[in-house]
């Protein structure tokens, strides 16, 4: 562990190295006044991103930033065991691409409003006017895969057991309400004369009931977002398997939630999953590793949370340039996949910190109950989007 020191906190962080961009980031946090009075723990899978650090974990104070959440509000991982079958990938692979629009796609019509109920609809739209957002194409979204780390995966785990798993979130909606909110704290910044330059980490203020729009809109895009992965799940169970995507709700299913904030419990996670007392939770590690299926020890040190994955080795550019396609398609081969080329080369299971480190730094937060691995895999491959 790696305990970091700022000007207004400090950042317990579960694994013992990390980059100097990574380090550089978590830095800039802790000299931040937003981030005081609160208790900062980071994952082991921590690594740079846009506007945040993934892996980051803290909990809630007055102060909201809404590039920590960043732009895939609810973005989580689905998880459903489908029992011990046989699958003929190549027919599952033509369908899934046929049913299931990815990357910068979206559906040809609004016919997956009839699976919402009425409260959700209302929401979304209320969103859409507040946020200046095309609702009908918000509504076409929902049931789509998007791009980049986002995947559909069928996994076997150690006992035999078929899963289905969908990796994805809020699409395009959730993107928006961050960067309305994001400009909103700007605003209010400017004109409250906070004239210090803070680098996209403007924040807004909770009122005197803990209440902010933004919790507001970023609670819908969460149920958006997993409303979103039941859909495409929902395509493929009902449509593919022939069977009641609802046999497979409850002890057959584990959702795992990781950009997001956990307004029961007052936890922010970016990059990181809920991982309490007893609670089911599933680590994509990925895409020949597959995930893992575990269930939380919650550990108030992790605040109560797990990494969402194995954490990025590479960043996309140093992936791009550093791997070779042939190897990528060599460490890809025994998972049937139709993705392997050069424009998923930046999700190359090499791109990702190794699987054992890892397991290893978990061991205080999580047990890992089996290991769900990869045989059929399928990432947009084509040019990335939301």
């Amino acid at each position: 562990m790696i305990t970091l020191k700022g000007k207004y906190n400090f950042a317990n962080i579960f694994i013992d190295k990390i980059d100097d961009t990574t380090r550089i980031k978590i830095r800039k946090f802790l000299n931040h006044p937003a981030f005081g009075k609160c208790y900062i723990a980071i994952m082991p899978d921590c690594h740079d991103g846009v506007g945040s650090c993934i892996g980051f974990t803290s909990t809630l104070n007055d102060y909201i930033i809404p590039n920590i959440v960043g732009v895939d509000i609810g973005c989580g991982i689905s998880s459903y065991c489908l029992g011990m079958r046989d699958i003929d990938f190549k027919k599952l692979d033509e369908y899934i691409k046929e049913k299931i629009p990815m990357g910068i796609n979206v559906r040809q019509n609004t016919l997956v409003k009839k699976e919402l109920d009425a409260d959700l609809i209302d929401d979304i739209e209320d969103v859409c006017a507040e946020t200046e957002q095309n609702e009908e194409r918000v509504f076409k979204s929902l049931g789509t895969l998007g791009s980049g780390n986002h995947f559909i995966e069928i996994g076997k785990d150690e006992d035999g057991f078929v899963w289905l798993t969908v990796h994805t979130g809020s699409r395009n909606f959730g993107y928006t309400i961050a960067k309305y909110h994001q400009e909103r704290a700007k605003e209010l910044m400017k004109k409250f004369f906070i004239k210090e330059n803070y680098g996209n980490l403007e924040f807004l203020v909770r009122d005197e009931d803990g209440e902010e729009k933004y919790l507001d809109h970023m609670e819908i895009a969460q149920n958006y977002a997993s409303k979103n992965r039941q859909l495409i799940a929902q395509v493929i169970i009902e449509g593919f398997f022939k069977e009641d995507l609802e046999n497979f709700i409850g002890c057959n299913f584990v959702e795992s939630v990781h950009n997001y904030i956990d307004l029961q419990n007052d936890i922010i996670r970016k990059g990181a999953i809920s991982a309490g007392k007893d609670e089911d939770c599933v680590i994509s590690l990925n895409m020949k590793d597959g995930i893992l299926l575990c269930v939380g020890k919650g550990s108030k040190k992790w605040n109560y949370s797990a990494p969402h994955g194995a954490g990025r080795l590479f960043s996309r550019r140093e992936a791009k340039e550093t791997i070779k396609l042939e190897d990528y398609k060599e460490t890809m081969k025994n998972v049937w996949t139709s993705c392997v080329n050069e424009n998923t080369l930046d999700e190359a299971p090499m791109a990702y910190k190794d699987k054992n480190v890892i397991l290893e730094c978990i061991k205080e937060t999580v047990d890992v109950i089996t290991i769900i691995k990869s045989v059929y895999n399928l990432k947009d491959d084509t040019k990335r989007g939301r």
